[in-house]
Protein backbone atom coordinates (compact mmCIF):
# COMPACT_ATOMS: atom_id res chain seq x y z
CA UNK A 1 0.00 0.00 0.00
CA UNK A 2 1.29 3.44 -0.92
CA UNK A 3 2.25 5.87 1.83
CA UNK A 4 -0.41 8.34 0.71
CA UNK A 5 -3.07 5.63 1.04
CA UNK A 6 -1.78 4.76 4.52
CA UNK A 7 -2.04 8.42 5.54
CA UNK A 8 -5.51 8.84 4.01
CA UNK A 9 -6.79 5.65 5.59
CA UNK A 10 -5.30 6.71 8.93
CA UNK A 11 -7.23 9.97 8.64
CA UNK A 12 -10.45 8.04 7.90
CA UNK A 13 -9.84 5.92 11.00
CA UNK A 14 -9.35 9.15 12.97
CA UNK A 15 -12.78 10.27 11.70
CA UNK A 16 -11.47 13.11 9.50
CA UNK A 17 -14.67 14.04 7.68
CA UNK A 18 -12.90 16.29 5.15
CA UNK A 19 -10.71 13.43 3.92
CA UNK A 20 -13.74 11.14 3.76
CA UNK A 21 -15.72 13.71 1.75
CA UNK A 22 -12.77 14.22 -0.63
CA UNK A 23 -12.55 10.45 -1.22
CA UNK A 24 -16.29 10.31 -1.76
CA UNK A 25 -16.23 13.15 -4.32
CA UNK A 26 -13.25 11.61 -6.14
CA UNK A 27 -14.44 8.00 -6.35
CA UNK A 28 -18.24 8.09 -6.19
CA UNK A 29 -18.88 8.88 -9.90
CA UNK A 30 -16.25 6.35 -11.03
CA UNK A 31 -17.67 3.62 -8.79
CA UNK A 32 -21.25 4.22 -9.93
CA UNK A 33 -20.13 4.01 -13.58
CA UNK A 34 -18.12 0.87 -12.80
CA UNK A 35 -21.09 -0.80 -11.08
CA UNK A 36 -23.26 -0.10 -14.13
CA UNK A 37 -21.14 -2.72 -15.93
CA UNK A 38 -22.78 -5.30 -13.66
CA UNK A 39 -26.18 -3.81 -12.88
CA UNK A 40 -28.12 -1.79 -15.43
CA UNK A 41 -30.14 0.14 -12.86
CA UNK A 42 -28.48 3.48 -12.10
CA UNK A 43 -30.46 4.01 -8.89
CA UNK A 44 -29.43 0.57 -7.60
CA UNK A 45 -25.80 1.31 -8.53
CA UNK A 46 -25.91 4.59 -6.63
CA UNK A 47 -27.38 2.81 -3.60
CA UNK A 48 -24.65 0.15 -3.69
CA UNK A 49 -21.87 2.75 -3.83
CA UNK A 50 -23.45 4.93 -1.13
CA UNK A 51 -23.84 1.90 1.15
CA UNK A 52 -20.19 1.02 0.56
CA UNK A 53 -19.07 4.50 1.59
CA UNK A 54 -21.24 4.34 4.70
CA UNK A 55 -19.75 0.96 5.56
CA UNK A 56 -16.23 2.29 4.88
CA UNK A 57 -16.78 5.22 7.25
CA UNK A 58 -18.49 3.27 10.01
CA UNK A 59 -16.15 0.26 9.95
CA UNK A 60 -12.77 1.82 9.12
CA UNK A 61 -11.30 0.53 12.39
CA UNK A 62 -12.15 -3.06 11.47
CA UNK A 63 -11.12 -2.93 7.80
CA UNK A 64 -7.76 -4.51 7.05
CA UNK A 65 -6.65 -2.47 4.06
CA UNK A 66 -3.83 -4.25 2.22
CA UNK A 67 -4.50 -2.77 -1.20
CA UNK A 68 -4.78 0.84 -2.21
CA UNK A 69 -7.97 2.63 -1.18
CA UNK A 70 -8.99 2.78 -4.84
CA UNK A 71 -8.47 -0.97 -5.30
CA UNK A 72 -10.39 -1.70 -2.09
CA UNK A 73 -13.35 0.45 -3.18
CA UNK A 74 -13.53 -1.01 -6.69
CA UNK A 75 -13.20 -4.59 -5.46
CA UNK A 76 -15.88 -3.96 -2.83
CA UNK A 77 -18.28 -2.51 -5.40
CA UNK A 78 -17.69 -5.48 -7.70
CA UNK A 79 -18.43 -7.90 -4.87
CA UNK A 80 -21.55 -5.99 -3.83
CA UNK A 81 -22.82 -6.00 -7.42
CA UNK A 82 -22.27 -9.75 -7.71
CA UNK A 83 -24.06 -10.25 -4.38
CA UNK A 84 -26.93 -8.06 -5.62
CA UNK A 85 -27.27 -10.16 -8.79
CA UNK A 86 -27.20 -13.34 -6.71
CA UNK A 87 -29.88 -11.91 -4.40
CA UNK A 88 -32.07 -11.06 -7.41
CA UNK A 89 -31.93 -14.68 -8.44
CA UNK A 90 -32.85 -15.81 -4.92
CA UNK A 91 -35.69 -13.26 -4.82
CA UNK A 92 -37.02 -14.55 -8.16
CA UNK A 93 -36.90 -18.14 -6.88
CA UNK A 94 -38.94 -17.12 -3.83
CA UNK A 95 -41.50 -15.39 -6.07
CA UNK A 96 -41.80 -18.49 -8.24
CA UNK A 97 -42.22 -20.76 -5.20
CA UNK A 98 -44.93 -18.43 -3.92
CA UNK A 99 -46.66 -18.55 -7.29
CA UNK A 100 -46.57 -22.34 -7.39
CA UNK A 101 -48.14 -22.40 -3.94
CA UNK A 102 -50.82 -19.95 -5.03
CA UNK A 103 -51.57 -21.92 -8.17
CA UNK A 104 -51.77 -25.21 -6.33
CA UNK A 105 -53.67 -24.22 -3.19
CA UNK A 106 -55.84 -21.17 -3.80
CA UNK A 107 -59.16 -21.09 -5.54
CA UNK A 108 -58.83 -18.85 -8.52
CA UNK A 109 -60.41 -18.56 -11.90
CA UNK A 110 -59.37 -21.34 -14.26
CA UNK A 111 -58.97 -18.86 -17.07
CA UNK A 112 -56.58 -15.93 -16.95
CA UNK A 113 -58.03 -12.46 -17.18
CA UNK A 114 -57.88 -11.57 -20.92
CA UNK A 115 -57.44 -7.86 -20.13
CA UNK A 116 -54.36 -8.60 -18.01
CA UNK A 117 -52.93 -10.83 -20.74
CA UNK A 118 -53.44 -8.09 -23.34
CA UNK A 119 -51.74 -5.51 -21.11
CA UNK A 120 -48.81 -7.84 -20.41
CA UNK A 121 -48.37 -8.67 -24.11
CA UNK A 122 -48.51 -4.97 -24.99
CA UNK A 123 -45.90 -4.23 -22.31
CA UNK A 124 -43.64 -7.04 -23.57
CA UNK A 125 -43.95 -5.65 -27.11
CA UNK A 126 -42.55 -2.31 -25.87
CA UNK A 127 -39.33 -3.92 -24.64
CA UNK A 128 -36.16 -3.82 -26.77
CA UNK A 129 -36.11 -6.86 -29.11
CA UNK A 130 -33.44 -8.93 -27.32
CA UNK A 131 -34.89 -8.17 -23.88
CA UNK A 132 -38.37 -9.06 -25.12
CA UNK A 133 -37.12 -12.36 -26.55
CA UNK A 134 -35.30 -13.27 -23.31
CA UNK A 135 -38.41 -12.41 -21.29
CA UNK A 136 -40.65 -14.51 -23.55
CA UNK A 137 -38.28 -17.48 -23.39
CA UNK A 138 -38.17 -17.38 -19.59
CA UNK A 139 -41.72 -16.55 -18.61
CA UNK A 140 -43.85 -17.57 -21.56
CA UNK A 141 -41.94 -20.67 -22.66
CA UNK A 142 -40.60 -21.60 -19.22
CA UNK A 143 -37.00 -22.08 -20.36
CA UNK A 144 -34.13 -22.28 -17.88
CA UNK A 145 -31.50 -19.54 -17.68
CA UNK A 146 -28.83 -21.84 -19.11
CA UNK A 147 -31.01 -22.67 -22.12
CA UNK A 148 -31.72 -19.00 -22.77
CA UNK A 149 -28.02 -18.14 -22.43
CA UNK A 150 -27.15 -20.81 -25.00
CA UNK A 151 -29.88 -19.68 -27.39
CA UNK A 152 -28.99 -16.00 -27.02
CA UNK A 153 -25.23 -16.62 -26.92
CA UNK A 154 -24.74 -14.46 -23.82
CA UNK A 155 -23.83 -15.22 -20.21
CA UNK A 156 -26.36 -16.31 -17.60
CA UNK A 157 -25.61 -13.12 -15.62
CA UNK A 158 -26.57 -11.06 -18.67
CA UNK A 159 -29.81 -13.05 -18.90
CA UNK A 160 -30.54 -12.39 -15.20
CA UNK A 161 -29.87 -8.69 -15.62
CA UNK A 162 -32.00 -8.48 -18.76
CA UNK A 163 -34.87 -10.28 -17.01
CA UNK A 164 -34.70 -7.90 -14.05
CA UNK A 165 -34.63 -4.89 -16.34
CA UNK A 166 -37.56 -6.30 -18.33
CA UNK A 167 -39.62 -6.84 -15.18
CA UNK A 168 -38.83 -3.30 -14.02
CA UNK A 169 -39.86 -1.85 -17.39
CA UNK A 170 -43.06 -3.92 -17.49
CA UNK A 171 -43.95 -2.81 -13.96
CA UNK A 172 -43.51 0.82 -15.03
CA UNK A 173 -45.57 0.29 -18.17
CA UNK A 174 -48.34 -1.43 -16.21
CA UNK A 175 -48.35 1.32 -13.60
CA UNK A 176 -46.08 -0.22 -10.95
CA UNK A 177 -48.39 -3.13 -10.22
CA UNK A 178 -47.40 -5.60 -7.56
CA UNK A 179 -44.66 -7.97 -8.79
CA UNK A 180 -46.42 -11.07 -7.44
CA UNK A 181 -49.61 -10.13 -9.27
CA UNK A 182 -47.67 -9.72 -12.49
CA UNK A 183 -45.86 -13.01 -12.00
CA UNK A 184 -49.14 -14.77 -11.19
CA UNK A 185 -50.66 -13.52 -14.43
CA UNK A 186 -47.55 -14.68 -16.31
CA UNK A 187 -47.75 -18.08 -14.62
CA UNK A 188 -51.37 -18.40 -15.75
CA UNK A 189 -50.34 -17.53 -19.30
CA UNK A 190 -47.67 -20.28 -19.18
CA UNK A 191 -50.27 -22.80 -18.07
CA UNK A 192 -52.56 -22.03 -21.02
Amino acid sequence: MLTTDKILFGEIKNRNLKVYEALFREYYPQLVKFSENYIYDKQECEDIVQNLFIYFWENAERINLTLSIKAYLFESVRNRCINHLRDLNIHDKHNLLYLETQLNYENHSDTPDPEVILKINAAIAQLPPQMSEIFRLKYLEGKKLKEIANLSQVSENTIKTQLQRAKDKIRKILGNRNAIKLMLALALIIIY
